[in-house]
């Protein structure tokens, strides 16, 4: 919380607080943390609660400020105050810090600085809760997590209905929900907007209040001019505010350069995060600048070695770069099973032709389906293709017939997803009915084309590239392939594969 009231003072630029997070109870020296994060000043210090006997809540915090060219200490204090007063302790600390620095601190930072997000400490206790289970669930993909912090976001506001930071970050994991795949439906997106809506009409020129919409408009409907001017707004006032962001709406506008710049120096003023870091390499992987793709994936795992889609697209680049189905297949192994890493397991086996193992693995599977951003995974419809390789016909058809009423039920309740029409065009082709294949594969690349997301959209054309070449069209396929070769899309295929 010190952290986020030091990010509001311009001319200084402060380590965030999930790379900062990673020192805690380090041995490192400062000199071997400066050389990490390449900072002037480390700022440090404990924290401890007690209570009175007389049941009061207590807290002692004792910061200490170290430059870190000479390790020289150049302000320490103590505070032992009441917990009502946690606010005004961390208010203190970062103007000490400012003033220290020799940092004049103009009147909107200082009532920034001095902000008292809610008076229910209860509330208060219930957000951070929350903020740390929501990080765990989005770093596991784990929804059941991630709906914990979303009813202990919801207590909060229950308990304050005027505590505008739980609003924001309720507004924040509801919109992911919708985008990763885990809820996208329009009531997910309500709820996010409703809970953005009340942060904005509490406090209208709070910036993370002001990011939590862009993120709304970005991750609901790709919205992307209006989310980057909100964004460019927030820049104006606050120069120091970390937008990575922005770089991800220049990745899906195909301004890859300009987006990679934009991530890259986002990482430097967070160069322990691994969410930067893997997004950098899923940019890189895309232009099929494997080598580089692959030392930020390294890195990224190396922050957090429990990163699942980091390891996954680790593994996958063997594969992307040389066809080396073997190194992909043993870096895939090294980590537990996920439904994530299914999809890619089940590419690697068919491209060796273990059809016999790969029929025992989906007997087992636990789960008949799962959703990623731009992909729907059926068991029935790996299976169909299982069989359609195994020259299975009926049973390939069967499975397909299963798949398409599962499918078709879907898209009663979601009838603009993209990724169900994409599985209802393959399970179509796998059926023998071509024409609705094509129909239901084109359906899908209109409702989301290159041009509206360059890093979603390629998904699409590859699976319609699938169907022509089930249904036997050639030349409809290899169109299709050639277009994907020429744009970067090299995170879905590329010419190694091919072969």
């Amino acid at each position: 919380e010190i952290t986020g009231r030091l990010g509001v003072i311009q001319g200084l630029s402060v380590i965030s607080r999930t790379s900062a997070l990673q020192y805690k109870r380090t041995e490192k020296t400062t000199g071997e943390i400066r050389e990490e994060l390449h900072v002037d000043y480390v700022l440090e210090g404990t924290v401890r609660w007690d209570r009175t006997p007389e049941g009061t809540g207590r807290v002692r915090v004792m910061p200490q400020l170290i430059r870190v060219s000479d390790d020289t200490q150049i302000w320490s204090d103590r505070y032992d105050q009441n917990i009502e007063d946690i606010f005004s302790v961390q208010s203190e600390i970062a103007e000490q810090v400012a003033r220290q620095l020799d940092l004049t601190l103009m009147e909107p930072e200082r009532q920034a600085l001095f902000a008292r997000p809610t008076e229910n400490l209860d509330a208060y206790n219930d957000f951070l809760r929350a903020k740390e289970i929501e990080s765990s669930g989005v770093l596991h993909r784990n929804v059941r997590e991630i709906e914990r912090a979303i009813e202990l976001y919801e207590r909060a506001t229950e308990l304050d209905p005027d505590f505008t930071l739980a609003y924001i970050s309720l507004s924040l994991i509801q919109s992911y929900m919708y985008i990763s795949g885990m809820d996208p439906t329009e009531e997910r997106l309500a709820r996010s907007k409703n809970a953005v809506d009340r942060a904005l009409q509490l406090e209208p020129d709070l910036p993370e209040a002001q990011e939590a919409m862009a993120y709304y408009y970005f991750r609901g409907f790709l919205d992307y001019e209006r989310a980057a001017d909100i964004l460019k707004s927030i820049q104006r006032a606050r120069p120091n505010y970390k937008l990575s962001l922005l770089g991800f709406i220049q990745r899906r506008q195909s301004n890859w350069e300009e987006s990679l710049e934009t991530l890259e120096d986002e990482f430097r003023r967070d160069p322990r995060s691994s969410d930067l870091a893997h997004q950098i390499g899923l940019s890189y992987m895309c232009l099929r600048r494997y080598e580089e793709a692959d030392e930020w994936f390294r890195r990224a795992i190396m922050i957090d070695p429990e990163r699942v889609y980091s390891h996954l697209a680790k593994a996958r680049i063997p594969f992307l770069s040389s066809g080396d189905v073997g190194a992909s297949q043993m870096l895939l192994g090294t980590f537990p099973h996920s439904q994530v890493m299914e999809d890619t397991w089940f590419n690697l086996r068919m491209a060796e032709r273990k059809f016999q193992e790969v029929l025992g693995r989906l007997d087992f599977l636990p789960f008949d389906s799962f959703e990623d951003n731009f992909y729907f995974f059926h068991k029935n419809l790996a299976c169909a293709t299982l069989y359609q390789a195994m020259n299975e016909s009926s049973l390939m058809r069967e499975n397909a017939e299963r798949a398409r009423i599962a499918v078709e039920r879907l898209i009663e309740e979601r009838s603009a997803d993209p990724r169900l029409y994409a599985a209802l065009g393959l399970a179509y082709a796998y059926m023998g009915q071509s024409h609705e294949a094509i129909r239901e594969g084109t359906r899908a690349v209109e409702l989301y084309p290159v041009s509206r997301d360059a890093l979603g959209g390629p998904r699409y054309i590859l699976t319609l590239a699938e169907i022509f070449t089930v249904v036997g069209l050639y030349e409809d396929a290899i169109d299709r392939l050639e277009y994907l070769l020429s744009i970067p899309a090299g995170n879905y295929v590329s010419v190694s594969v091919l072969r």
